[in-house]
């Protein structure tokens, strides 16, 4: 992590919150979770049996997001797990022990307003939630870049990135299917509304990537917008995989029982509005909803094919009808 810029550092010291992914066949795979900086990794735990967990036994390629302030810090790693009950990765454990009692230590005192939080709703913890089912893992650092959230500028690189956007020639805005749910999902998505600030998951030349973005619901499509600086968005590179990710989410200070989100997964189509041939005047339109617009904007359209949905402990999958 020498690479990584004091205000890289400040960022991550002092973030509560990292949105981390993990490649699937559905596409990125991204959700918040709490963490701690130590020995030049981001550590944090989660469920054994979570889709992340699952994925990184066959691809061990993390990307992740950590905002504070007006700074944001978006980097990319590789993902070793320490598991008590996994002997595959006792060696790992044992070979960086030092490291790991520091992290688990720091992960505890840093998050500590969060376990006072389960400890306060412990009668609905799931056993997912309970340390017995959860296990530990680091992401060495390989490549980092520190943004300002409100120039929509990249003040520092490290790392290898890529450096130039592209996307679709033309834009159209057409009708479609909306995710099929009802109950809990439906609420959640009410809670959430119809824009906002969420975060959004890519896979490109440079490999996996989470950045910051505004987005707007346009349910006449069946569709979410994401909208974020055309520099955040060439971090990826330019040859974006079909697949990505949009988080929309509520955090809580303290009690995970009161966090309410959604990770949607589905088709994405990049758009560049100053290179478009036609359509630019309704894709404008439409990316204003979600906020003012960055100088130099970039537009993703994510047509949802499956969600997956969290209130508090409980949560579920929804998929296009």
């Amino acid at each position: 992590m020498s690479g990584l810029s004091q205000a890289g550092r400040d960022v991550l010291d002092e973030g509560r919150f990292c949105y981390l992914s993990a490649t699937t066949d559905h596409g990125p795979h991204v959700t918040p979770v709490v963490f701690v900086l130590e020995d030049g990794a981001v550590w944090a735990t989660t469920a054994r049996g979570t889709a992340k967990a699952r994925a990184w036994k066959t691809d061990s390629s993390a990307a992740g997001l950590v905002q504070h302030g007006g700074k944001a810090v978006a980097f990319r790693g590789t993902v070793t797990p320490y598991d008590i009950f996994d002997r595959a990765t006792w060696s790992s454990a044992i070979r960086r022990a030092p490291s790991l009692m520091r992290a688990a230590a720091r992960f505890t005192l840093k998050n500590a307003r969060y376990f006072a939080g389960y400890a306060r709703d412990v009668r609905s913890l799931p056993l997912s939630w309970t340390p017995p089912a959860r296990l530990m893992v680091s992401v060495e650092l390989q490549a980092a870049v520190v943004l300002d959230l409100e120039s929509g500028t990249v003040e520092d690189r490290w790392g290898r990135w890529g450096r130039r956007a592209s996307g679709r020639s033309t834009f159209r805005s057409s009708r479609g299917s909306d995710l099929a749910g009802q109950g809990a999902f439906r609420e959640v998505r009410g809670a959430l509304g119809s824009s906002g600030r969420g975060v959004l998951g890519l896979r490109g030349s440079a490999g996996p990537v989470v950045l910051p973005a505004a987005w707007v619901r346009a349910a006449s499509e069946g569709a979410y917008y994401a909208v974020l600086p055309r520099s955040f968005l060439a971090l990826a590179g330019a040859n974006l995989t079909p697949m990505a990710a949009l988080v929309l989410d509520r955090t809580s200070a303290w009690r995970a029982a009161r966090m309410r989100g959604m990770l949607i997964q589905g088709q994405a189509e990049a758009f560049l509005p100053d290179t478009l041939r036609s359509g630019r005047a309704a894709l404008l339109a439409t990316a204003r909803r979600a906020g003012p617009l960055p100088s130099d904007p970039a537009v993703v359209r994510v047509r949802p094919q499956r969600a997956m949905w969290w209130k508090g402990w409980a949560s579920g999958t929804v998929r296009r009808r």
